[in-house]
């Protein structure tokens, strides 16, 4: 038979000491008890009570298959028969390669007494209901027989504490459940097992030829996962239970599986040494797991389960931990199963776990992996950040900024892996907008601006727009603040070196242009010496003839009144600019009955020419 017997250990089993020919590759001396490597199945013992069959007919060796639950109880066996703990190991015989051996160990309360140490090999597993690692002893001894599954081919090995006898005896159920037959008792001959006690008779150690005893020279696997260590009464059908360690006790098994697993991209294409890229948002994963069984001569059947976790280093996809991915089915020895496809919506780091749950009935034990070899990476993206700054101004005019943002992916899902392909909701963050200048890169920044970003799009700068207040070349730059995980910040324009990112403010050109213009008034003495004070009004007329014809363009009639003689003056304030001729029309009325009138007459002419010069810029 080719490949070992295996127990579900972190390791196989380094033999010590020197082996002999009846044990394989143990030392079985009583002087080491247990070999190392060996799996420890702690007991309760002392003056405690501890979950054990019920002392009932219904629960003999014999026939406790059938017993109805509750067949369970809490007892305290006495000194002798109370196991402290046990230990199973296994191993291949260096001297016959294709023999396997298997070890057991024992340690009870006491060394005197009579009593039968027993372990029970069970090819298929307990019920459901016997989850002795998480069930309260109240809820197993409600629902738990772990002798339910027994079936034949199942097997005993007892050993009779009486006398110090060192011989083991294997007893065999045939049949069809409910009416299994346990076959009488055969003594394992010194070629195939040996026994010893070790510390006064405390402990005990044995090791079997499992190739020759229990698999028969068989090539075709075999596997007995519930493995239950006892203590009996004797060695007949009726005999009792009278202390067990009811665990989850390693299988034994004539092959093994190895589980051996690659992260895959979703298209089943190897993934980068750097990791993949977490896109837009979201990227399908796979895992590729490798089932290989030695040992026997089946092909691993069945199915493989895909779970995946996000853990950080050094963490790995522990047992129970994660999403769970589905299962896949596998064909052929070695097979390969592809997983069902997982979306990641976060960058990070990701672990697969793969669990083949082996074929009970073709007696392949299962196997699983969750290394650090089932470990890749997602990175973000780096968005694009492209920009224009608005077009050059004048002194006293808002600039301003426009970025396109691109390239951002989606924020992760919730939660972050899924098998549907759902995605968060777009990249969020914000841009900021920084002027600097004018005329200098590295001078503090004259304004910043902050907007909020929704994903990939156009952005500009916000209301109210910034007014410099000082010319010369000013450069924007923008920074995306990035959103995490799956997008990272980005700047543009930091060093000033993108020139559709500069804006000049330049000074505004001036003008000059002259007009002359003036101001025509006239004024009049008035005198009447003989005739006492003078008393009356001035009349005057301006028109723009030469000759006092045509309409007036000022008139104005001022009084007169005082000593003689008396100047008064007009009062126009409305300019002339246009070359021309000029005339005034004066006149005077007495109201001094001793004075008399003065006819208007047109008394003066005046001729302007206007020239004005033409305009000048200050860029002239």
């Amino acid at each position: 038979m080719a490949g070992a017997v295996l127990l579900a250990l972190a390791g196989a089993l380094v033999p010590t000491g020197s082996a002999t020919a009846a044990s394989g590759p143990f030392a079985i001396d009583g002087v080491l008890v247990p070999d190392p490597g060996a799996t420890e199945l702690g007991d309760a013992f002392g003056n405690v009570k501890e979950l054990g069959p019920k002392n009932a007919n219904t629960t003999k060796i014999g026939v406790i298959g059938n017993a109805a639950a509750p067949m369970l109880d809490l007892t305290n066996p006495n000194a002798q028969v109370d196991l402290r703990r046990a230990w199973l190991g296994s191993g291949t015989d260096p001297a016959a390669p294709h023999h396997d051996w298997l070890y057991f160990a024992w340690e009870r309360d006491a060394n005197s007494g009579s009593g039968f140490i027993a372990y029970e090999f069970m090819q298929d597993r307990a019920p459901a209901a016997c989850a002795y690692a998480t069930a309260t002893p109240a809820q197993l001894t409600a629902s738990c027989n772990p002798w339910a599954n027994r079936k034949a081919g199942d097997f005993m090995i007892l050993w009779d504490q009486q006398g110090s006898s060192p011989t083991l005896y294997k007893r065999v159920w045939s049949g069809t459940k409910p009416n299994l037959v346990l076959g009488a008792p055969v003594a394992l001959t010194a070629a195939t097992s040996q026994a010893s006690y070790g510390y006064q008779g405390f402990r005990g150690e044995a090791a079997l030829d499992l190739t020759t005893e229990v698999f028969g020279g068989s090539t075709t696997c075999k596997s007995f996962v519930n493995i239950i260590p006892s203590t009996v009464t004797g060695n007949s059908d009726s005999a009792d239970y009278k202390d067990t360690i009811l665990a989850n006790a390693p299988p034994v098994t004539n092959c093994s599986s190895t589980t051996v697993t690659t992260p895959k991209a979703g298209d089943g294409s190897a993934i980068p040494a750097g990791g993949l890229s977490i896109g837009t948002g979201v990227t399908a994963v796979k895992d590729s797991a490798l089932v290989t069984v030695q040992g026997g001569s089946d092909v691993p059947t069945g199915s493989v389960a895909f779970s995946l976790c996000k853990v950080d280093s050094p963490a790995v996809c522990a047992d129970g931990q994660g999403t769970s991915v589905g299962t896949s089915n596998l064909a052929g020895n070695p097979a390969t199963a592809l997983s069902p496809v997982a979306y990641v919506t976060a960058a990070g780091r990701y672990c697969w776990r793969s669990e083949y749950g082996g074929n009970s009935a073709a007696g392949i034990p299962g196997s699983k992996e969750s290394s650090a070899d089932e470990c890749f990476t997602v990175n973000p993206v780096t968005p694009t950040l492209e920009t224009t700054a608005g077009s050059d101004q004048t002194l006293g005019t808002a600039v301003t900024d426009s970025a396109d943002l691109a390239g951002t992916a989606y924020q992760p899902a919730d939660p972050v892996i899924n098998t549907t392909g759902a995605h968060g909701v777009a990249a969020g963050g914000t841009l900021t907008f920084t002027l600097l200048g004018p005329d200098d890169c590295l001078s503090v920044a004259k304004t910043t601006a902050t907007v909020p970003v929704s994903g990939d799009g156009t952005y500009n700068t916000p209301a109210p727009q910034f007014v410099p207040t000082a010319v010369g070349d000013y450069h924007w730059v923008a920074t995306y603040s990035g959103s995490s995980p799956n997008t990272n910040g980005w700047t543009h324009n930091a060093l000033c070196s993108d020139t559709a990112e500069d804006v000049t403010v330049n000074t505004v050109e001036t003008t000059l242009s002259t007009a002359q213009a003036w101001v025509p008034n006239d004024s009049v003495t008035v005198s009447a010496p003989a005739g006492g004070n003078l008393a009356g009004t001035a009349h005057f007329a301006l028109y723009t003839t030469a000759d006092c014809t045509g309409p007036t363009s000022y008139t104005a009639a001022v009084g007169v009144s005082g000593t003689s003689p008396k100047t008064v003056s007009t009062s126009n304030t409305a300019p002339q600019s246009a070359t021309g001729d000029f005339s005034w029309s004066v006149s005077y009325d007495s109201t001094n009955s001793a004075q008399e009138d003065i006819a208007a007459s047109c008394h003066e002419t005046s001729a302007l020419t206007v020239t004005n010069g033409a305009s000048t810029s200050s860029r002239d």
